[in-house]
Formats: C-alpha cells, sequence, structure tokens
C-alpha cells in the first residue's frame, strides 16, 4: 500500500493533497423504532452521508449531539412531551450552529412556519419519497432552507395569500404600532410587558391600548384575538402554544 502512494506521487505529484470528499455526519431524532432504523439504514447506503447516532427523545438527542457533533440533526418535530417546534427550539437554543431538519407525519402550514421559527433549516414529511428526503438532507446540510414536495403547493399558496393578507391591517387603519399592541394582546402578553416592549409608559400603553380597540369596535381581550387571528396577526399554532403554556 505504501508503495502504490509513493508511486501515485512519482506520477502526480498533486495527488497527496487529494482527500476524499468529507461526509456529512447526521444525527437522527425521533421517538418510533422502526422510523430511526429504517432511515438510519436508508441514509447509511450513500457514500456522502455518515450516521453518527440515533435517539428516541430529546435528551438523549442533545447529549449525542455534545459527543457526536452532527453537521445535520434530522428531529421529529412531535416527541414525547414535546411539540409544535419545541424540540427544535430545545436543540437550536443550545447548538445554534447545527443545522436542523424536521421529518414530520404533519404537512399543515401551522407545523410548517413553528418549524422554521423555531430554528430548523428544512421541512421534511414522513410520506416523501427516498428522492425527496435525500435531496432535503443535502440541501440542509449544504445550508439552503427546504421543503418537501408536499407542501411546497401550500407554501407558495400562503406566500401569495400573504401578500393580500398582509394588506388588511393598513386596510383597517392600523400602523405597525397598533398591529403590534393588537398581536401582543391576543397571545396575552400583559399591558406591563407590552409598554416595555414599544419603550412607553405603562399608562400611556393602557391609554393606547383603550382608544385602538374602541376604534375597531373590540370590548374583549377575546374579540381581539379574533381580529388578530382573522388579519393574520397570529398564527392559531401560536395560540396553541399559548394555551398549552397557560395549562401548563
Amino acid at each position: 500500500m505504501a508503495a502504490r502512494k509513493r508511486e501515485r506521487a512519482a506520477i502526480w505529484p498533486g495527488w497527496r493533497a487529494q482527500r476524499e470528499p468529507r461526509r456529512c455526519r447526521v444525527l437522527l431524532i425521533d421517538d418510533h423504532a422502526v422510523v430511526r432504523d429504517g432511515l438510519a439504514a436508508l441514509l447509511a447506503l450513500e457514500p456522502d452521508l455518515e450516521i453518527v447516532g440515533c435517539a428516541d427523545d430529546i435528551a438523549a438527542g442533545i447529549g449525542l449531539i455534545r459527543t457526536a457533533r452532527p453537521d445535520l440533526v434530522l428531529c421529529d418535530l412531535n416527541l414525547p412531551g414535546l411539540s409544535g417546534g419545541e424540540a427544535v427550539q430545545a436543540i437550536y437554543r443550545e447548538f445554534p450552529r447545527v443545522r436542523l431538519l424536521v421529518l414530520t407525519a404533519h404537512d399543515s402550514l401551522e407545523y410548517v412556519r413553528a418549524a422554521f421559527i423555531a430554528g430548523a433549516i428544512g421541512f421534511v414529511c414522513k410520506d416523501a419519497s427516498r428522492s425527496e428526503l435525500l435531496r432535503a438532507v443535502r440541501r440542509s446540510a449544504s445550508g439552503r432552507r427546504t421543503v418537501c414536495g408536499n407542501v411546497w403547493e401550500s407554501v407558495v399558496g400562503d406566500w401569495l395569500e400573504d401578500g393580500i393578507a398582509s394588506r388588511l391591517p393598513a386596510a383597517a387603519g392600523l400602523d405597525e404600532a397598533a398591529a403590534r399592541v393588537l398581536r401582543l394582546i391576543a397571545l396575552g402578553v400583559p399591558t406591563r410587558q407590552i409598554a416595555r416592549e414599544l419603550g412607553r409608559g405603562v399608562k400611556a400603553t393602557e391609554k393606547f391600548r383603550t382608544v385602538l380597540m374602541r376604534r375597531l369596535g373590540l370590548r374583549s381581550a377575546a374579540g381581539v384575538t379574533r381580529f388578530a387571528v382573522e388579519h393574520r396577526l397570529v398564527s392559531s399554532q401560536e395560540l396553541d402554544h399559548m394555551l398549552s403554556q397557560a395549562n401548563a
């Protein structure tokens, strides 16, 4: 073997500088053993990918990330005790440089939004084809945002609709500050915290809130929430998360 290397170096002096392409180190987190084993077997067949660990919950996953130092984490969006992107948030908080690709059975836009807001770089459904999965893995590993074909049309449609929906607050006579206050009220943020967010005094904020609600004909926080949802100032996923936190 050593003689062959010397022979190659003599024929091609630059050969020593050439190395095998570095494989992408992938770690899998999913609470279903069949899914984990199937993904590991599938991805291990690819010459540019290397499986460096598998975990069935977020605690084990975070421990493996510390020791295995993966380039890409392929993580279920909903793990035991966590939902709606909380698993992704937990990983992203501790490892902001690790790229996270969400793999989930859910294909609704609310889950897509939750994944990306939490820090994911990609979103792929569990019923995606092998080629789609591999494409998503490679794109995410290279730092490019990606979604699978199953949700692409919905994402594009939502983006197009958002161009119209984003004009609704302006059409209702709302400026940026008013829209922000309505959003915070809908999410149950106390007036004192809203005041800090706006950089205003509490009394001035209370007056602003009262005048704004009266102008829009909103008589309660529930009315503000309905208005905020209709005008897409908040998402149903955010409201679900707020309610789950309140009931915890």
